[in-house]
């Protein structure tokens, strides 16, 4: 089924404004040919149709529900990206643990925006729970969202296969899951730390509940998004982040030419974004 320049753009920009997604015009057979499909189980005609059933069909929020899974990209893995995760273990959590002591405050608020299946999330609750700093009284949670239902209810069963261990030690497996007849679970008591939702990040709604957060956690999304897409997400980041909260991007993606909201630190191997703080 052929997707014409119009109805292209047509779906490009409604994507783009719901999810942030962005699609340049070098990638119409990409989207056709995920989407092709989605026209098949619905008996659509074309996407002209298809656009116009996203828009007003009866049922169009479970379709773009089932539409969003086709278009992102749910590559991850645990411990992915490993030097960001140390800057995080340390010196980030101390600096954190060190402040909170200073006002009697023991929580802490991790999210893991556009998670996926969740093996970020499970990492960020290792990475605290081997810290040692955050037992004896403190409320950790660590929370993950992602827009595609699917991977978030992978996420709450928390059972991987071999793919996802690619960069995880066999003393980190032992600690920290128990094999399965099929697969390995992520353990009772790093699940539990987890607090995983559905949510698209471009809407403000999707952190209701959240702020204020003492680090976010948004790697490898934002490069699929335009530049208006990424500040708009910057802007949600800052306004659930607590002041001197910290959020952490993938090592290709940047704020330097979008936003001066957030004040970049360079630690080796790393940069992360800083809040101002109160």
């Amino acid at each position: 089924m052929e997707l014409s320049e119009e109805e292209f753009r047509l779906l490009r920009d409604f994507i783009h404004e719901r999810f942030g997604l962005f699609f340049d015009d070098g990638q119409r057979s990409s989207m056709r040919s995920r989407l092709e499909g989605r026209l098949a189980s619905l008996d659509l005609l074309s996407f002209e149709d298809y656009y116009h059933y996203l828009r007003f069909g009866p049922q169009r929020a479970e379709e773009l529900d089932r539409m969003i899974s086709h278009l992102t990209n749910n590559e991850t893995y645990f411990f992915r990206e490993a030097p960001q995760l140390q800057v995080f273990a340390d010196p980030i959590l101390r600096d954190l643990k060190e402040r909170k002591a200073a006002r009697d405050d023991r929580t802490l608020r991790v999210l893991s925006a556009g998670c996926s299946s969740g093996e970020e999330v499970h990492t960020l609750g290792m990475i605290v729970h081997d810290s040692g700093q955050f037992f004896w009284g403190w409320d950790v949670q660590v929370h993950g969202m992602d827009v595609d239902a699917a991977a978030v209810e992978k996420a709450r069963r928390g059972v991987y296969f071999h793919n996802s261990f690619r960069s995880l030690s066999p003393v980190l497996i032992d600690r920290h899951f128990v094999r399965q007849a099929v697969g390995m679970q992520v353990r009772d008591g790093i699940r539990r730390l987890a607090r995983l939702r559905q949510g698209n990040l471009m809407d403000a709604a999707s952190y209701e509940g959240l702020a204020p957060l003492d680090a976010v956690f948004c790697r490898n999304v934002l490069i699929y998004f335009s530049d208006a897409a990424i500040l708009k997400a910057a802007r949600l980041f800052h306004e659930a982040l607590a002041p001197g909260g910290y959020l952490f991007l993938g090592h290709a993606e940047s704020l330097s030419r979008i936003t001066d909201l957030f004040t970049p630190i360079r630690f080796q191997g790393a940069i992360v974004y800083q809040k101002a703080p109160a």
